[in-house]
């Protein structure tokens, strides 16, 4: 019985071994082509990771040329060059606005109605469309700093200080004290935006409520 049984071991053991042998033979591909897949998908992956790095660095080394060149016009000149041929490069925009309030609307505008773009860069496209001189009417700009001024946006207190900047620039008086009073009460206001804006309201002949 011993040399019978040890005899079916070995049989089964080869027929398992045959069985293992066929599933290789069958299916041993799929193993292959999974770490082909890993392989191609980390050195592609690698090396997309590499472009765009290159390309960042190319479009940064093309900001610093632009903006140490000497004199302004030649630096608009070169900043513009960029904002065309980057397809309307967000930063050389910004820049291009900063230095020539001519082309400030333009470029802010197209900015804040691109939705391909965060919206944290189109409200900042916004922000300063609105406090550039010019750039927007003041009751644009007011309508726009309204919305930037509301509870929950990233651009709320800076919003709040250029509208009541604005405000008090139309002869708005009452306007202005009514939101320097409300801001000074707001969770969200820094101690020093607190200062600035309670030594505003003593100036305007009024007394800061900074409530409890």
């Amino acid at each position: 019985m011993s040399d019978t049984d040890s005899f079916i071991d070995e049989v089964t053991e080869e027929v398992r071994r045959d069985r293992l042998f066929g599933y290789f033979r069958r299916y041993g591909w799929i193993p292959a082509v999974i770490i082909l897949a890993l392989v191609g998908g980390t050195a592609y992956s690698e090396w997309s990771k590499s472009v765009v790095a290159q390309a960042a660095q190319v479009r940064g080394d093309a900001l610093l040329d632009a903006l140490d060149v000497q004199g302004k016009p030649e630096s608009i000149s070169a900043l513009s060059s960029i904002v065309a041929q980057e397809d309307g490069d967000v930063v050389a925009s910004f820049l291009v606005a900063g230095l020539d309030q001519s082309l400030a609307s333009e470029l802010l505008t197209a900015i804040a109605e691109n939705m391909e773009q965060p919206k944290y860069i189109r409200d900042l496209a916004l922000l300063k469309l609105a406090a550039t001189l010019d750039a927007a009417s003041k009751d644009e700009a007011v309508s726009i700093l309204t919305d930037l001024s509301a509870p929950g946006g990233v651009y709320r207190n800076a919003a709040m200080e250029i509208l009541v900047a604005l405000e008090l620039q139309r002869g708005n008086r009452d306007v202005a004290l009514l939101l320097l009073q409300s801001h000074v009460q707001d969770a969200g206001t820094t101690q020093a935006q607190v200062q600035r804006m309670g030594e505003l309201i003593v100036a305007l002949g009024a007394i800061p409520d900074l409530g409890n």
